[in-house]
């Protein structure tokens, strides 16, 4: 076996044949720099680049004709390229033994999908990721996709292809990483994956359909939880899950049934504007959906109390938080939180509800505030009316007393705002110092967790 083949680009760079030698020699003499290259490190630059523009360099002279063929990276655009040409040239010419990365891009409409997906499994890909139309026909998945010993990572976007595991064994024993965006994903379908890839470390669902229940109670090794944006509600059993990315509205919440090992949590949760408020009782058009909102997002927040880490993005889940506070409701404590990360942007509303996550966050070391453009908000009229049905008014309950009101229009607000939070405590509360940055404008805030009163 020649260095080349056994050691890949770092044997081939350091220790170049004869041949190699006398090209780069020649190169410095006016010849072609870039051609004088190891195969090795031509065929690294090809796997950065489209497959097609790889082939295409073989035209340009004798040198150049054979170095694609070894590439171990391909990245195919089916969708803009006859499927039956990119299979004849790959089954002609095409001859690495192992693709790392092979990324596929390919219409419903496409029935050769069976022959790439063997052409990538025969060759141990390590890194797989198939881009599909919707409605693609699932049937044309070879069985050997399914039972893979080499594939690493996978990530599937816009298939309900992945449904068709239910029919098969799976078998991913090296698999680490799983990403999936708009598949179709009953219960039955994820524990068969769960089951087949003991190894997973790594779970990403974006957006997937009909999956009621996650439990990875089995899944010893998946330490890391990404979900977002599904179409239904879902409870989630995770006990040895260390890091969760949430992100949902009232349509997909959440139930943390177990999730005692996490140490680390980014939250999102935001309400379907298209849905409008829902009247309660009373025929209040603003009361009924504030408070399930509140409860949302308290229950939520509630299984969350033992992270160290925690990021709450968007105004709308801080102005929630605030009506929480101003109401009376309990609010979960943060004992062994030591980092916060706040996403939002500025807005009067949201300041009793980031003071309450200070207050009950007696370890705090470190506040992060990220100022940025939020898509979902609740409008101040329904804010107001909400607050008058509870007999409270909002010139007095938006800040805490005795802070000096600076214009809310500027961004200074929440710099003030956090100062303030920081520096008025007393007694047992001191915790230390704190490091509040601000989006382009870092501040240094030297600071105490606060003891702070709303009018109620």
């Amino acid at each position: 076996m020649s260095d080349r083949e056994r050691d890949g680009v770092t044997t081939t760079a350091k220790n170049p044949s004869h041949r190699e030698i006398k090209r780069a020699r020649d190169s410095m003499n006016g010849v072609d720099f870039i051609s004088s290259l190891p195969d090795a490190i031509l065929q690294h630059i090809f796997s950065l680049i489209p497959t097609k523009y790889a082939i295409r360099t073989s035209v340009l002279s004798k040198r150049w004709k054979h170095v694609w063929y070894e590439t171990p990276s391909l990245n195919l655009d089916c969708d803009r390229y006859d499927p039956d040409s990119v299979i004849e040239t790959l089954s002609r010419y095409y001859t690495s033994p192992k693709i790392t990365s092979f990324h596929l891009t390919i219409s419903p409409s496409v029935i050769q999908i069976k022959s790439l997906l063997e052409l990538a499994m025969s060759r141990n890909t390590e890194n797989l990721s198939l881009r599909f139309s919707p409605n693609i026909i699932i049937h044309l998945f070879p069985e050997v996709f399914f039972n893979s010993c080499s594939l690493k990572q996978l990530f599937i976007e816009d298939s309900y292809a992945i449904n068709a595991i239910t029919g098969n064994t799976v078998s991913w024993t090296s698999l680490k990483t799983l990403y999936l965006r708009f598949c179709l994903l009953p219960d039955e379908t994820c524990a068969k994956i769960l089951s087949g890839a003991p190894l997973l470390e790594s779970l990403t669902l974006l957006s997937c359909e009909k999956l009621a229940r996650l439990d990875l109670s089995k899944s010893l090794k998946l330490k890391r939880l990404e979900i977002e944006g599904l179409d239904e509600p879902i409870k989630i059993v995770a006990p040895h899950l260390r890091f969760l990315k949430l992100s949902h509205s009232e349509e997909s919440q959440c139930d943390l049934v177990d999730v005692s090992s996490l140490t680390e949590a980014e939250v999102n949760m935001y309400g379907h504007r298209r849905h409008g408020f829902v009247f309660d009782e009373f025929g209040d058009p603003e009361t009924g959906l504030a408070d399930s909102f509140q409860i949302m997002i308290l229950d939520t927040l509630d299984k969350l109390q033992n992270v160290e880490k925690l990021t709450l993005s968007e105004a709308f889940c801080l102005q929630i938080l605030s009506l929480a506070v101003l109401g009376g409701a309990p609010f979960p404590m943060f004992k062994k939180l030591e980092a916060l990360t706040i996403e939002t942007a500025i807005y009067q509303s949201i300041i009793p509800g980031v003071a309450k996550l200070l207050q009950n966050s007696p370890r705090l070391k470190t506040i992060k505030l990220d100022i940025v453009d939020c898509n979902n908000t609740i409008k101040e009229r329904r804010l107001v009316n909400y607050l008058y049905s509870k007999y409270l008014y909002t010139n007095q309950c938006w800040k805490p007393k005795h802070l000096d009101d600076p214009s809310f229009s500027e961004p200074k607000l929440m710099t003030s705002v956090m100062k303030f939070l920081l520096n008025t405590t007393s007694g047992d509360d001191k915790v230390g110092s704190f490091t509040f940055s601000q989006n382009k404008n870092s501040i240094f805030c030297h600071g105490l967790n606060s003891r702070l009163s709303f009018c109620h």
